[in-house]
């Protein structure tokens, strides 16, 4: 009979990009959990109510998704670097606050940079300030293009921000900017897609660096993503013979503890 998977936690995902299958292909290789990260599409004309309207499809439609896949599921909602309404922010921070009630809301993001500009400054400082103020995790975003210099930029804000460095994470990080983040105090996601780390290259980081700190995700839903990276870097990590405990807590129990959801 074939073992089954070890149950792993997703901590990056983006559902509306996914159909049913791919839902379920992730629940038969183990994904058991997940947390849905907003992002909206570029627009030039995007407006303040349509980025509610994503929170509201998210939360009304997405969430469900994953859970008739089998996948328990929560949200992290901000507005990411790329998709900044050139009016209308103040509106949609405004409205923030209402969404995390509930407990399926656990965290703002993704936000950060994507190409560096002063607005992308001013978002995520405004952002980082508001999840001071609720004492929520944060997902910060860090873009392919310069991911050192535009990591760096994002610690300095982080640390002027004077939000708790046990509250972030900055995501999709590399073989560099892995030790910058881990060093700053914060917690920092590899994420195993096509545009980011391989499962082999993943691994290799957790071999070289343990496992705190460290979440594993699959950034899946956006572009030529793999929506078994994540089972296929744990598959790496069991051959590799890693004690379960140690598989666990990059792929399943560090996001949990991170995101402070209950061990139910």
């Amino acid at each position: 009979m074939a073992e089954s998977p070890s149950p792993l936690f997703d901590a990056h995902l983006h559902p509306e990009g996914l159909s049913d299958d791919d839902l379920e292909s992730m629940r038969l290789f183990g994904v058991e959990e997940a947390l849905i990260v907003t992002h909206h599409k570029p627009h030039p004309a995007l407006k303040a109510k349509d980025i509610l309207e994503d929170f509201d499809h998210l939360l009304g439609r997405e969430l469900r998704r994953c859970e008739r896949a089998g996948i328990r599921a929560w949200a992290a909602l901000g507005v990411h670097p790329q998709s900044l309404p050139p009016r209308g922010l103040p509106e949609v921070l405004s409205a923030l606050p209402g969404y995390f009630t509930g407990g399926k809301v656990v965290a703002v993001g993704e936000i950060g940079f994507h190409r560096g500009g002063e607005a992308e400054a001013e978002a995520f400082t405004e952002q980082l300030s508001l999840a001071k103020r609720l004492k929520l995790p944060v997902v910060v975003h860090t873009p392919q293009r310069s991911k050192e210099t535009l990591t760096r930029r994002a610690l300095t804000l982080i640390r002027a921000s004077g939000i708790g460095a046990q509250q972030v994470l900055v995501d999709h990080c590399n073989a560099k900017t892995v030790r910058l983040v881990l060093e700053c105090g914060h917690t920092a996601g590899l994420t195993v897609h096509p545009d980011e780390l391989s499962a082999e290259r993943a691994v290799a980081q957790v071999r070289a660096l343990g496992t705190e700190r460290l979440v594993m995700n699959s950034d899946s839903g956006y572009g030529a993503s793999d929506i078994l990276g994540l089972a296929r870097a744990a598959r790496l990590l069991e051959k590799g013979e890693l004690s379960p405990a140690v598989i666990a807590r990059v792929t399943r129990t560090n996001a949990r503890r991170f995101f402070r959801i209950d061990a139910a």
